[in-house]
């Protein structure tokens, strides 16, 4: 009997009602976390998406320019370093942040309990109990996947900056060679004609 009144006691329903607007509140603070993870993981893909059509044309220049060992060696391990990295940030990204999934919430087989007199006659803190806990489930699910796409997200970052700092190492390297301070194949061979010639007219 005394459970009875205690279920039915105003305090408790006000205790129930206030951990339940609790839950529902970090609920919706889960959705929008993982939401904002969404649009960052788009905006990632997007930007890496234009890094790589735009290092094509230094990867171009870079593959047929006319290096000397072991300086082509290095050029193609650079570009093929930058690519592998991009790509793999974009399938981190993809496969981790972006791929759809099936959002948590109540169940539906317990949902479809609630016309039936065990829920209709029930206290109301029981009832709150009972989504209470179904929303507790859900929240453990949304706050793992938010987890996992937090981890996507900064192995996607790593793996940019690994391939930007690839490109740019490239880019200086490409710079220097047209430049004609490394990398000349023949340059060394036109040195020593240049420096026979002279000895010659001497």
């Amino acid at each position: 009997m005394s459970d009875e009144h205690s279920l039915l006691d105003p305090k408790t329903e006000a205790t129930v009602d206030a951990l339940l607007e609790t839950v529902r509140h970090l609920l919706e603070e889960e959705n929008s976390r993982a939401l904002s993870f969404d649009t960052r993981g788009v905006g990632l893909a997007g930007f890496v998406g234009v890094v790589i059509s735009l290092s094509t044309t230094l990867g171009h220049n870079a593959l047929t320019a006319d290096w000397g060992a072991p300086w082509k060696g290095i050029a193609v391990g650079l570009y093929a370093g930058a690519l592998g990295f991009l790509v793999s940030s974009v399938v981190v990204v993809v496969t981790k942040v972006l791929r759809p999934q099936e959002a948590a919430s109540l169940g539906t087989e317990e949902v479809e309990r609630y016309p039936r007199p065990e829920y209709i006659y029930a206290p109301k803190v029981m009832n709150q109990g009972s989504i209470m806990r179904g929303l507790i489930d859900a929240l453990v699910i949304e706050r793992s996947r938010a987890g996992s796409k937090a981890r996507g997200l900064h192995w996607g970052y790593r793996l940019l900056l690994l391939g930007l700092a690839c490109i740019s190492i490239l880019g200086f390297l490409v710079g220097l060679h047209d430049a004609r301070l490394i990398g000349m194949r023949h340059f060394g061979r036109a040195i020593a004609s240049r420096t026979a010639t002279m000895s010659s007219d001497d």
